[in-house]
């Protein structure tokens, strides 16, 4: 089984585009190369002009950006002008140069449903080398062309939104070394996964309660930091849980520059 080396969690907070409020779960300033390749984990939510320790937010360049949406709808205006909407369960690749970021990011109009028009997402930035970098930035891959992987005795499903899981190619068609599986558990049950030993490996708890490996506890908002040697991961939910799991190879030598 895995080690675990700590569990983490912050209240850094940021804005992004129209007053969104990011939370940051991780990042590279907070746990250091630990957690390379990845860079920073923000989640996402509505306007919030009341946060009072809302700050200025970090900027990579020379890296990639996963967004995941999970509720609600996201629009994206690029350099040139150019609008997509991202619906719920749509994620979207792109590079960040010193014109890129997210800022270009604003909650979209849902029909009048205050609900749904306010969005929950999630923003990976990855330090992906250059010449390993997908050539179709901006790209957007809808839900229904994500694979989705029911796990035994009906403990919850993996959306495989990068990488590879159980021979099922994620959605995102990298040319790196490194997995984005989103975990939908649910309540008292018992899951074990297989993962590359010798990578990187985080598990960010987005929702519920969750025991890993038989003795750690991690509730909603935590990050998990697991060892590179070893290969077992075993979760054992208390509550309907959704979490990401998050497996890289180190990148030595970051490209990826902090602003």
């Amino acid at each position: 089984m895995k080690k675990i080396l700590g569990i983490y969690s912050s209240s850094r907070q940021h804005r992004i585009g129209d007053g969104l409020l990011a939370h940051t779960l991780f990042s590279k300033r907070m746990l250091g190369r630990h957690v390379s390749p990845f860079l920073l984990l923000d989640h996402v939510g509505s306007a919030d002009s009341t946060a009072p320790d809302a700050c200025a937010r970090q900027l990579y360049r020379g890296c990639n950006v996963l967004t995941m949406v999970q509720q609600g709808r996201l629009e994206y205006v690029d350099a040139d002008g150019r609008k997509q909407v991202l619906n719920a369960g749509d994620v979207q690749w792109r590079s960040v140069t010193d014109e890129h970021d997210a800022a270009s990011f604003r909650a979209a109009a849902a029909g009048g449903n205050a609900r749904e028009a306010s969005p929950q997402v999630l923003q990976l930035w990855i330090d992906v080398p250059t010449s390993a970098s997908l050539s179709c930035s901006g790209k957007i891959v809808t839900a229904d062309k994500i694979p989705s992987i029911a796990l035994p005795d009906g403990a919850g499903s993996i959306r495989v939104i990068a990488g590879d899981c159980l021979n099922r190619r994620g959605a995102m068609p990298t040319m790196s070394s490194f997995d984005v599986w989103q975990l939908q558990l649910k309540s008292r049950c018992l899951s074990e996964f297989n993962t590359v030993e010798g990578r990187t490996l985080l598990l960010a708890i987005l929702s519920g309660s969750v025991l890993i490996n038989g003795d750690h506890a991690a509730l909603g908002g935590e990050v998990v930091m697991l060892d590179r040697p070893g290969a077992g991961l075993l979760l054992e939910t208390r509550a309907d849980t959704t979490a990401l799991l998050l497996s890289g190879e180190p990148v030595d030598a970051g490209s990826a520059v902090f602003q």
